[in-house]
């Protein structure tokens, strides 16, 4: 069952929009589809690297692999992100600032090819 984290601006869930940056955004959105897309469940974690002095991106990702996820939504991705990523087999995708999470979760399953 696929795991998606999106970067949250306020306090996460279906109903916040994607944060302006991935590495200090102050919530992470996960969701976990069953196979036909459909939500079975929905967590709301604190990124670690919000408020770090340096290597937030790494802090974040981090946190994301701990949840065990396979595709990641955020406005953009250094770097340094991006290939932690892929050394971590885990997509990337961006959309802008702003973007309802229920918006960006219709997005990330045409991605997937669910739904």
């Amino acid at each position: 069952m696929p795991k998606i984290a999106i970067a949250s601006e306020n306090g996460g869930g279906l109903d916040d929009v994607v944060a302006s940056r991935f590495a200090r955004a102050p919530k992470f959105t996960i969701i976990e589809l069953d196979d036909k897309g459909n939500i079975v469940g929905v967590k709301i974690i604190d990124n670690p690297g919000a408020q770090a002095t340096g290597g937030a991106a790494i802090k974040a990702i981090q946190a994301l692999i701990n949840e065990g996820v396979d595709l990641v939504i955020g406005p953009a991705f250094g770097p340094n992100a991006q290939a932690v990523l892929a050394e971590m087999n885990i997509r990337n995708m961006t959309l802008p600032a702003g973007t309802r999470i229920r918006d960006a979760l219709e997005a990330a399953k045409k991605e997937l090819g669910l739904g």
